[in-house]
């Protein structure tokens, strides 16, 4: 690669995200791969728990979704995890296509989607690249992107893949910011930098790509039911060994920080920034 090349945003893009996939990989090496088996072992369950839309109406994703939406429409739903946005759709448009390559987050999202008897709903089991769909009205993709270390081919399937909108929803105000006393007190140095929102819109400058970008608040209504609960989250989010020294630590830790009693424990944070990337498919 030239130094030309290496100063592009897609190639910072790609900097930053291998770092912190490999942070991953060096401090959990067992953990599995992001797209496969790390959500096996009831890391998916876990995961649906503490991302379901309890209130509809206050996530200003599904509500810009649903604006750009109507009961003839098509959406894919790219990296769809268990649901959280395919599932909630669904309702008030006519299909949705759920890709995500986890057999673990799709069983948890089928799953679901029986028990809250939704049909149009389908499902495929595939990475990004790799999966094989039909264009839809609306693609969109809610906290993948900051996965995925080649961003340009990433986004430039999802503008191909859309007929009338594209959206991205990424993170605008970094959870690392308030984890990072914790992760420096277990590891004693800072965490690997992630990209931002704003690093996303230079790669789809780069690709030509103009989108407007929007900076919401997202109400924090994660609740843990005990501290063994909030134990088990921070210790999967910190990427900390699984030992009892290690869990009476962050226990300790905990019981001091979080707020609220039994039942509904939560951080300190009220709210976190995301932002809201929207733009008409070039074609």
């Amino acid at each position: 690669m030239s130094a030309r090349d290496d100063s592009t945003a897609a190639a910072r893009w790609r900097r930053l995200v291998t770092g912190r996939l490999a942070e991953l990989d060096c401090l959990s090496p067992r953990a599995g791969s992001l797209s496969g088996s790390f959500w096996d072992g009831g890391r998916a369950e876990r995961y649906a728990k503490h991302t379901r839309i309890t209130d509809a109406g206050k996530d200003p994703f599904l509500r810009r979704l649903r604006r750009v939406t109507d009961a003839s429409s098509s959406a894919i739903d790219v990296g769809a995890g268990t649901g959280r946005y395919a599932l909630a759709l669904a309702s008030g448009v006519g299909q949705v296509t759920a890709v995500e390559p986890s057999a673990a987050m799709l069983a948890v999202l089928r799953s679901q989607a029986e028990q809250l008897q939704v049909a149009n709903v389908a499902t495929v089991q595939a990475t990004w690249e790799d999966a094989d769909v039909s264009r839809a009205d609306v693609a969109f993709s809610s906290f993948v992107l900051a996965l995925v270390p080649h961003a340009g081919p990433f986004l430039e399937k999802l503008d191909a893949s859309a007929r009338r909108r594209v959206l991205l929803y990424l993170g605008a105000f970094s959870a690392d910011a308030v984890l990072d006393p914790l992760w420096r007190h277990f590891h004693d140095v800072p965490r690997a930098p992630a990209p931002t929102y704003l690093d996303a819109l230079a790669v789809l400058r780069e690709l030509g790509i103009e989108p407007t970008a929007k900076v919401v608040e997202i109400p924090n209504d994660r609740r843990f039911e005990s501290i063994a609960d909030a134990v088990e989250h921070y210790r999967d989010a910190l990427l900390l060994t699984d030992t009892a020294a290690v869990r009476r630590e962050l226990e300790e830790l905990l019981g001091a920080w979080l707020l609220g009693r039994k039942g509904a424990l939560r951080s300190p944070l009220r709210t976190a920034a995301a932002a809201i990337l929207e733009w008409r498919p070039r074609h």
